[in-house]
């Protein structure tokens, strides 16, 4: 795996040491470079250790216990209510579902950490949009990250979702609803399951398990990540598995989404700093 991620990389690193002149101020102004450490750092590392808050801290530990808590009723009660009205069958279609679904909102969130707001915009600045940022300078920064400072943030915006699904299950007995409520809470599972995927596909070893389900496009496989790393890195957003890559590629749906926001008057991060030059 390390010669899969290797070549790029250094490509990377060669391009951030000695940026087009014309490109230099646009990159300081989109991304806040954090040192590279000490000079024995390994290539796609910084070598420097990220803190959280106190308080965020607390709620990246927190929701990732109560996590499971809510995850694993809401999964008894969905199989339970569809089992009792003899639609467990639609059950079978849940995970595939649930799995296209995450990969769709993981690109979703990547393409618009990757191409709007700033690592100063308010609350999610410091908590989405530089760990992004960072991660195109530093990728195998990832490899050092615990588990907790992984999932934690998607482990606070899922934990409502959970919540809302068990309400639900608990006022209406419909079966479409259960179907859907599982779904959901799938959905949530491979979401904040993404960024374990994201490391293993940035680890220079893996288990024999984890290279199987890399193999079997299970999860994000590492050559096909590969390509969101590599100049103009405006492809293949998607980190849960990658099964919707291909499709979004062809038919431009980030472009155009970007267009249309354009349209709106919201612009990418990249064309604001460039009339920002321009003017100044």
């Amino acid at each position: 795996m390390s010669a899969l991620l290797q070549d790029p990389i250094d490509l990377e690193n060669e391009r951030i040491s000695s940026p087009p002149q014309a490109k230099t101020d646009q990159l300081a102004a989109a991304v806040v470079l954090t040192p590279h450490g000490s000079a024995s750092s390994p290539p796609g590392y910084s070598g420097i250790a990220e803190h959280s808050t106190p308080a965020h801290a607390f709620l990246e530990h927190s929701t990732s216990i109560l996590f499971p808590v809510l995850f694993v009723p809401n999964v008894y009660f969905s199989f339970d209510r569809l089992s009792e009205l003899e639609l467990l069958w639609l059950a079978a279609l849940a995970i595939p579902l649930a799995l296209v679904l995450a990969d769709f909102i993981g690109g979703l969130v990547h393409w618009a950490a990757d191409t709007y707001f700033s690592e100063d915009t308010p609350v999610v600045g410091p908590a989405l949009i530089k760990p992004f940022r960072q991660h195109h300078i530093f990728p195998r920064d990832i490899c050092k990250h615990t588990l907790v400072s992984i999932v934690g943030n998607v482990c606070i915006l899922a934990l409502p979702i959970l919540a809302l699904c068990q309400y639900l299950l608990w006022v209406s007995q419909d079966g479409l609803l259960a179907f859907a409520i599982l779904c959901t809470t799938l959905m949530t599972a491979a979401t904040v399951a993404t960024n374990v995927f994201h490391k293993w596909a940035h680890q220079e070893e893996s288990s024999a398990g984890v290279r199987w389900l890399q193999r079997m496009r299970l999860v994000l496989e590492p050559r096909h990540h590969q390509v969101h790393h590599t100049e103009p890195f405006e492809m293949h957003y998607c980190i849960t598995n990658g099964w919707l890559n291909p499709l979004l590629n062809k038919i431009g749906f980030f472009r155009k989404l970007e267009a249309i926001l354009n349209f709106l008057g919201i612009e990418t991060t990249n064309a604001r700093n460039s009339c920002d030059s321009v003017r100044m």
